[in-house]
């Protein structure tokens, strides 16, 4: 997560602004992640998150919780000002999505893009995988991929969850309540046999390269991004403030270098 925001503050600076970058990872320990202003207060089971030694953060986009075990978390930081990603908050959640439905195409896996309809999920669940947000991908008539975004000064941070495999009776213990697992599936379920990370990570290169006609280059953090990941992990996310209030306490404004709040 701090890596992810000190792209974002690298963005938010440039001029002129860069091309969009495409982050792919996983997680270890297994992690579950809060939402920007998700409430702390049954948003899981502190018990087990310490028992099963999980982690858990907040991260800088919205939604519910997700764990994060098998699966590939996806990353776009880009200025929203210019092309590709100039069209606003909607239009960029659906070009994200095309590019994701074309890389899952190459797994066998067939995804469609779904703008929910109004009120069709009043209830806010903790889990993000049991609501449906704005051209999130579902297949076989379940959520399959989970995004959220943030915009800050002329730059967006959009995250993704892609589960290779979720366990619903995992999830609920993580989370310390039931779940709907009518709602949700994974890519292993949906494609009807195991798949590994490598292959999801070169699928969705792939579905990003052929969605935006471009060609994705290997990169990797400058030196002034990496120290300012390293202050952003120290003084926010490492905080209890902020994991577990969503702010930054008084201790870390006061001792921790300016960090966005």
């Amino acid at each position: 997560m701090a890596v992810d925001e000190a792209i974002l503050e690298a963005y938010e600076r440039a001029d002129p602004k860069p091309s969009p970058t495409l982050r792919l990872y996983g997680w270890q320990p297994a992690t579950l992640s809060l939402g920007r202003t998700q409430r702390t207060e049954g948003s899981h089971d502190a018990r087990v998150v310490s028992r099963e030694g999980i982690g858990l953060v907040r991260r800088p986009t919205g939604g519910g919780a997700v764990l994060h075990e098998f699966e590939r978390t996806y990353a776009v930081i880009a200025a929203f000002d210019i092309p590709p990603f100039s069209g606003g908050v909607i239009a960029t959640y659906l070009a994200i999505a095309e590019a994701l439905r074309r890389g899952l195409m190459r797994l066998g896996v067939a995804a469609i893009p779904v703008e929910p309809r109004r009120g069709a999920l009043r209830e806010t669940p903790a889990a993000c995988f049991e609501r449906l947000g704005a051209w999130e991908l579902i297949a076989n008539g379940r959520k399959l991929v989970g995004s959220a975004q943030a915009r800050r000064r002329g730059a967006l941070l959009q995250h993704g969850s892609i589960p290779i495999r979720l366990d619903p009776s995992r999830l609920a213990a993580v989370l310390g309540s039931p779940v709907d697992a009518s709602r949700f599936i994974d890519l292993e379920s949906a494609r009807g046999g195991a798949i590994d990370p490598a292959s999801v990570d070169a699928a969705c290169v792939d579905g990003f390269e052929e969605t935006f006609d471009v060609r994705l280059v290997h990169g990797s953090l400058t030196e002034s991004e990496a120290l300012r990941a390293a202050e952003l992990r120290c003084w926010k996310y490492d905080s209890i403030a902020w994991t577990r209030g969503g702010a930054i306490g008084p201790r870390e404004a006061r001792w921790g270098p300016a960090v966005s709040r």
